[in-house]
């Protein structure tokens, strides 16, 4: 089947999106692509069945669209300049700079926004330059300690906890699990939703357990995270945007 472009109508909002037709899929499949929404249904799929279940998801679609428009708009333009709004949890905070007689600059959550101070002699080519660093630190001490919080959930079942867990740089990840039972999570995960926070989490948790990724290892990240496939296809699609 070649791929269609078709519509649904929710509410006054038309949702387009492309429509794929798969031999070897049982089930609907939904994603959110580069602000693209496609559709996978098994061959066969009776075209009022799958449109009923994509009414259904309709809220969850229009809300991941908005989210990957806000992302893009962002990592495109985001300078640190007063009225730019800064990721965290999946969520965007307004941020408000001041130039005052100092000799470092200063950042701050402060009241549902982030606040910054920089030197009076800085250009606000430079802003970024100077309160980059400083937001990045931030999302390090608090991505950790929000981590360190979620975390319980996933231990109590899993029947294990990990011997260190630190937020750090990462390249190619967005976390690991030594061999010494240390979860090193990647800084960035903290800018996607609460949810992506606790895929990363469970995913690597459930290494404590099985260090591979064998059928038991899927089994046990099953278990933590039933929809773990879900929160995985999203990071895939939508990781590139977790920049700033």
């Amino acid at each position: 089947m070649i791929p269609l472009q078709q519509t649904i109508q929710f509410g006054k909002r038309s949702i387009p999106y492309i429509l794929h037709e798969s031999g070897s899929r049982k089930t609907l499949g939904i994603a959110v692509e580069d602000g693209q929404v496609i559709v996978t249904i098994p061959a066969g799929t009776n075209t009022r069945k799958y449109e009923q279940i994509l009414l259904q998801k309709a809220p969850w679609i229009l809300k991941q669209l908005a989210h990957f428009e806000e992302m893009r708009v962002t990592s495109r333009s985001l300078q640190f300049r007063s009225g730019e709004k800064l990721p965290y949890l999946g969520r965007y905070y307004r941020l408000k700079v001041r130039s005052e007689a100092v000799s470092v600059p200063t950042f701050r959550f402060f009241k549902g926004q982030f606040e910054a101070v920089v030197p009076l002699e800085a250009s606000t080519e430079d802003y970024r330059n100077h309160l980059y660093p400083l937001y990045k630190e931030w999302i390090i001490q608090k991505g950790k300690r929000f981590a360190e919080k979620r975390i319980n959930r996933f231990t109590q079942r899993l029947g294990k906890t990990p011997s260190d867990l630190s937020v750090r740089s990462m390249e190619k990840r967005w976390g690991s699990c030594t061999p010494q039972g240390r979860i090193l999570l990647n800084w960035r995960i903290f800018l996607a939703p609460v949810s992506m926070v606790d895929y990363v989490l469970a995913h690597e948790l459930a290494h404590l357990k099985e260090m591979n990724h064998t059928q038991a290892y899927w089994d046990t990240l099953r278990m933590l995270l039933p929809d773990y496939e879900e929160r995985k296809e999203w990071l895939r699609l939508n990781g590139s945007q977790l920049y700033v």
